[in-house]
């Protein structure tokens, strides 16, 4: 009596595959029900019994251009043993002995004899991808059989394939988080946010095991960096390949992968390591590096002359940037047709010191920006003088230019063209008590813009010295010195300022004429040691020229533009915790990487960014940089 076991490759999906078989002979037909391997079967008679396997190839999808993930066109031979006996090895090609063409569907079926007594066997299966079974193991199986005379039992079989090597997909179609790198180089994703990849595991040949028969993936992190709560989870949903990496912060951490076969002939388990890297994201959203001009347009057609400061708006989120004698607003868009739209709404190629409307104003170098939500208006440190600006929004009052503070250079504290600024660089507003601050030289001043009051333009000088330029004593108004101040921004629930002065941050409180006010102190970087260090306190480094620094109203966080580093750093105020002053490069590189690069933290470059703007509604930088462009940072 011959009994048939006839083998073919059955799929639910591109991603589910399993070998199983159907009842009849070598030639095919019907038989009884089938019997499950491990169940006890119909009992044995005990005499000799005969048999074949008939295995079954299928065809390469139309569609996908793959066959199913166990059975690959690399799979050249299989083996067949019964009870751990010499095998039978069958080659799987058209012109093998014992195989012929069996139709669409499977275009090649090959029968393997095999003789056994009648009662229960274990069958095993390997697969290879060289003839005479050589080569690569690639799936590998046992199961129970129990052959019974007069039956031709339907025999369900799963391959389950021998795991050589990892592969880990982000998937960005459920996932707007990008994930880039590879098993090697490692992985790089957003800081703080979370995103989905899909691990399998690969045969020696490159093919997808999944499926019934697929090893069971396991995924862990370990050596997470303090802050940056860096963790993966499976991600649920029914796919056990599918997990979700996620962040608090920036940091870096490793990713152990194991696969463990589902059968123990198909090997031992399979386990890598594999670094991780939760960082900020840049991207370029205006201007083409390297290519200098005044050209509104949109995106890379946009031309940049010397971007320098950068207010966001965040009641339409647009970002205002002064760019050597204008002002132009650029509408990142985020994704949508608008897109980086850049415009020009004052000013011109011409400078100039002229108040007007449009085009009709000129301005005179301007480099710091501050944006007022509740009055609509832009406020800008230009020469030696402070200047307003009504955006407009393509309104009859759009690009109006007023002049509210100095006009002769110098440093004398008054009222409008009374009072006297020396090229003053940061500006900041603040909106809890409307007013101004600038940095100007060695000096913080502050100014009311009054909106044409009897107030308007009052600027007075609450902390620092003019005489004693080149110091960094920490100290409460005029006995405080700096050395070269540059950007600030103003915490306004707080009521604190905080200031880049030359190779260090510094915070002073802005106290409105009471005993706390213009209190200066140092939290990051020492003016005395310039150089590029991460650390807490004085024991960070910045380079000489540190020059623009926003806050992060959501976390109280600074992140200051390391412009002779070319690079971006978070700054941890603290006020006094053991978390004072922790600074943490999160974008760029160093003094000798001053190039241009968008990419993920360290893999990013800039060439002296400069006075950034901090975008809360998508926990974002924007900075202008010297290479003509304005780059967003992902935080």
């Amino acid at each position: 009596m011959r009994y048939g076991i006839r083998l073919s490759f059955v799929f639910a999906t591109l991603l589910t595959a399993g070998l199983a078989g159907c009842g009849g002979g070598g030639a095919g037909g019907s038989g009884p029900a089938a019997v499950i391997p491990g169940s006890p079967g119909l009992p044995s008679t005990g005499a000799a019994a005969n048999a074949h396997v008939v295995i079954s190839i299928p065809k390469t999808s139309a569609s996908t251009g793959r066959v199913p993930a166990y059975v690959s066109p690399a799979t050249q031979s299989i083996s067949v043993a019964i009870d751990g006996g010499t095998p039978t090895v069958q080659n799987l090609s058209p012109s093998s002995p014992n195989c012929s063409s069996a139709g669409a569907t499977y275009p090649l079926n090959c029968t393997v004899p095999v003789s056994a007594t009648a009662g229960t066997h274990t069958l095993t299966f390997i697969t290879y991808d060289q003839a005479n079974a050589a080569g690569n193991q690639l799936s590998a199986n046992s199961i129970s059989v129990s052959f019974v005379a007069g039956q031709n039992p339907a025999i369900p079989v799963v391959l389950a394939g021998v795991p050589a090597s990892f592969q880990a997909n982000p998937v960005t179609a459920i996932s707007s988080t990008p994930i880039v790198g590879s098993i090697t180089a490692g992985y790089q994703f957003l800081m703080g946010a979370s995103a989905k990849m899909l691990i399998n595991a690969l045969d020696a040949d490159g093919n997808y095991i999944v499926g019934p028969g697929a090893p069971t993936i396991a995924a862990s992190v370990t050596g997470a960096t303090t802050g940056s709560g860096i963790t993966i989870a499976p991600a649920g949903g029914g796919n056990p390949n599918l997990f979700t990496l996620a962040s608090t912060g920036a940091g870096s951490a490793t990713l152990a992968l194991s696969a463990t076969p589902a059968a123990s002939l198909a090997g031992s388990a399979l386990t890598a390591t594999i670094r991780l890297s939760a960082a900020a994201l840049v991207t370029t959203v205006a201007g083409k590096a390297g290519v200098r001009g005044l050209v509104d347009g949109t995106g890379t057609s946009a031309e940049f002359s010397s971007p320098n400061g950068d207010a966001y708006d965040s009641a339409n989120g647009d970002i205002y940037v002064v760019d050597s004698c204008t002002v132009r607003e650029v509408t990142p868009g985020n994704g949508s047709a608008n897109s980086a739209t850049v415009t020009t709404i004052a000013g011109s190629a011409t400078c100039g010191d002229v108040d007007g409307s449009g085009t009709g104003a000129k301005l005179n170098s301007p480099s710091g920006i501050a944006y007022d939500r509740a009055n609509d208006y832009l406020y800008i440190a230009d020469g030696c003088e402070i200047r307003q600006v009504t955006p407009g929004n393509g309104t009859a009052n759009s690009g109006v230019v007023t002049t509210i503070a100095g006009g002769t250079c110098g440093e004398a504290d008054g009222t409008g063209t009374g009072a006297q600024l020396y090229y003053p660089d940061g500006i900041a507003y603040d909106a809890a008590n409307q007013d101004l601050y600038v940095t100007d030289q060695c000096t913080i001043r502050q100014v009311t813009p009054g909106n044409g009051t009897l107030n308007s333009g009052i600027v007075t000088t609450i902390a620092g010295n003019s005489m004693m330029c080149g110091g960094s004593a920490d100290g409460t108004g005029t006995s405080a010195t700096f050395d070269s101040l540059w950007g600030l921004a103003v915490d306004s629930a707080n009521g604190d300022l905080y200031v880049a002065d030359y190779c260090s941050v510094r915070q002073v409180t802005i106290g409105n004429g009471s005993a706390n006010s213009g209190v200066v102190t140092t939290i990051a970087g020492n003016n005395s040691t310039c150089g590029f260090a991460d650390g807490t306190g004085t024991a960070a480094q910045f380079f000489w020229g540190l020059n623009g620094i926003a806050y992060d109203s959501t976390n109280g966080d600074l992140y200051v533009a390391d412009e002779s580093n070319c690079n971006l750093r978070q700054v941890t105020p603290g006020n006094g915790t053991a978390n004072s002053g922790v600074v943490t490069t999160i974008a760029g590189g160093n003094s000798t990487q001053c190039t241009f690069a968008d990419g993920f933290g360290s893999s990013a470059r800039f060439n002296s960014p400069y006075f950034p703007a901090y975008d809360p509604t998508n926990n974002s930088l924007y900075v202008g940089d010297d290479t003509y462009t304005i780059r967003q940072v992902q935080l």
